[in-house]
């Protein structure tokens, strides 16, 4: 032996002991992979189920939308119907109490206690007349001379 030799362990070679743990390395491998795998695919599958989700979700933001807009438009055609009411309603009961009045002063002025008194009772079933009746009625006469838009 040289000296080289001697500061060298010589260990036989064993084929047995290196079937054994190439196949162990094999199986290690082997399961890495199919960690990577199963890994890989359960991103896979979250990947999908977010885009779906994300799909879904732009769906329902845009039906909400629209929903809105078409609540927005109806709520601005009821909003102009009230209005419209509203102004018809009170210019008729100003013309009333404008119609009234003269008659009061009238009545004054000719001492007729019994026309004072009429005037004064229509001007109070006038207030006691709520301005909110008969709004449906001149809403269906308003609908059914509006064109109706069907969405």
């Amino acid at each position: 032996m040289d000296e080289d030799d001697e500061d060298y362990d010589v260990v036989p070679y064993d084929e047995e002991e290196e079937y054994y743990r190439r196949e162990q390395d094999a199986e290690q491998q082997y399961r890495n992979r199919r960690m990577l795998g199963e890994t890989i695919g359960g991103v896979l599958s979250a990947v999908t189920e977010y885009a779906k989700t994300l799909e879904r979700e732009k769906t329902n933001r845009a039906n909400v939308e629209r929903k809105r807009k078409i609540a927005i438009t109806v709520i601005r055609s009821e909003r102009n119907v009230i209005i419209k009411y509203l102004k018809q309603r009170f210019g008729e009961r100003e013309t009333l109490y404008d119609q009234y009045f003269k008659l009061i002063e009238t009545a004054l002025q000719l001492n007729n206690e019994e026309i004072l008194r009429l005037a004064l009772e229509s001007i109070q079933s006038i207030y006691q007349d709520s301005p909110g009746n008969g709004i449906e009625e001149f809403k269906q006469q308003f609908d059914s001379m509006s064109e109706v838009i069907r969405i």
